[in-house]
């Protein structure tokens, strides 16, 4: 599994547990982790978009 695929699963988990969540602090913290998770997927690949070819 690639990195950037990882770090996406890791972002739908934790927004999954964002709409489970039952008090709003924990909604909101889960809901920034997902977005920080998705921001290192973006990064990732672009990333690795930018590496010379082998």
């Amino acid at each position: 599994m690639s990195k950037a695929k990882a770090l996406q699963e890791k972002a739908e988990m934790f927004e999954r547990r964002a709409e489970s969540a039952t008090d709003p602090i924990s909604r909101r913290h889960y809901k920034e982790m997902a977005a920080h998770y998705r921001s290192l997927a973006v990064e990732h690949l672009d990333v690795k978009r930018n590496e010379p070819a082998h």
